[in-house]
């Protein structure tokens, strides 16, 4: 199976249209004429084709929907590594007009889309650069680990000036009560 889509309908400087089908009777399509039942009759025994007009090129696949058994044409173009898309309607509705718009429709879409830019490629750092951001950081982490003990130990400082303070309140408390009960 050859890889490029050998069916093409292409416009020519002749200002007229050649039908290419590798699987149909070669005599059979250089007969064809545009907007005829024999060229919708062509059209709809394909699955898909590429046309190439006078203002723009696109590959039409016919396509189906599960739920129903009619088939529809879409016209794909790709373009800045994007896949460009226009739904053509059915068979009957593939003028060589409607074509020609749809390459239109798809090739101004393709130049309204800005390139791609390309972002520059970081340079690495320098080793030296690196060892002094870990050594930089490492000292931060150091400095955090001291404040968190000095920290800690003004809280168990406070923790134990409670509890004098809880055992003092008692002590009273318990002192108070005496001297009321003589």
């Amino acid at each position: 199976m050859p890889s490029r889509l050998q069916t093409e309908i292409k416009h020519t400087t002749g200002k007229h249209y050649i039908f290419f089908d590798t699987e149909e009777n070669d005599q059979l399509v250089r007969g064809l004429k545009p907007d005829t039942p024999e060229y919708f009759s062509w059209l709809s025994g394909l699955k898909s084709f590429h046309f190439e007009g006078r203002e723009g090129r696109f590959t039409a696949r016919q396509e189906s929907r599960a739920e129903s058994d009619k088939s529809y044409w879409t016209a794909y173009r790709k373009h800045n590594h994007k896949q460009l898309r226009r739904y053509l309607g059915t068979t009957e509705k593939l003028t060589i007009e409607a074509l020609e718009n749809a390459a239109r429709h798809l090739t101004e879409k393709a130049r309204s889309q800005k390139p791609k830019a390309k972002t520059p490629r970081k340079r690495p750092e320098k080793r030296e650069v690196l060892y002094n951001r870990i050594k930089l950081r490492e000292q931060t982490i150091e400095q955090k680990d001291q404040e968190i003990k000095e920290l800690k130990r003004k809280l168990e400082e406070q923790k134990h000036g409670i509890i004098t303070l809880q055992k003092r309140i008692q002590q009273l408390e318990n002192q108070r009560l005496r001297t009321k009960g003589l």
